[in-house]
């Protein structure tokens, strides 16, 4: 074999000016990080029913939030729930169930993140947390 000679791209090889040949490139993609992410978190609220759906809880905590108008992180979900043994108990098994919620919430369109703040709670390493607020389809859904 001669190394000389410049490599070309063989027939195999998609060009993408060749719709014929980049047609068949987007079939059987993996899903994306926001597909996951989504079949992630109902994957969460499904196996809710655990914990005698402590969801149903944490809904109507964040309901109370939309309905007030009042901006929100998880945090303060959160401490509006600790008065709750089961939601604390189904939050310390599964931690991302309160997550779960408020992002089917914001899927929804019922909140919209409008700013962050820092987590007081050691466990979230001083990372950001979302300020949340009702979107006018969620005050109107309350």
């Amino acid at each position: 074999m001669n190394q000389d000679k410049e490599k070309t791209p063989g027939a195999a090889t998609p060009r993408a000016n060749d719709p014929e040949r980049t047609n068949n490139m987007n079939q059987n993609i993996s899903p994306t990080g926001d597909e996951l992410r989504q079949t992630g978190q109902h994957i969460v609220m499904v196996n809710d029913s655990v914990e005698a759906n402590a969801g149903k809880i944490i809904r109507a905590t964040l309901l109370r939030f939309i309905e007030t108008g009042q901006q929100f992180s998880a945090d303060g979900v959160r401490e509006e729930l600790e008065a709750s043994d089961l939601v604390a108990r189904a939050m310390f098994k599964r931690p991302n169930l309160l997550p779960a919620i408020i992002g089917a919430a914001s899927r929804k369109g019922l909140i919209e993140p409008i700013g962050f703040v820092k987590p007081n709670r050691p466990s979230r390493h001083s990372n950001r947390n979302l300020i949340w607020r009702a979107t006018e389809q969620g005050r109107a859904a309350a």
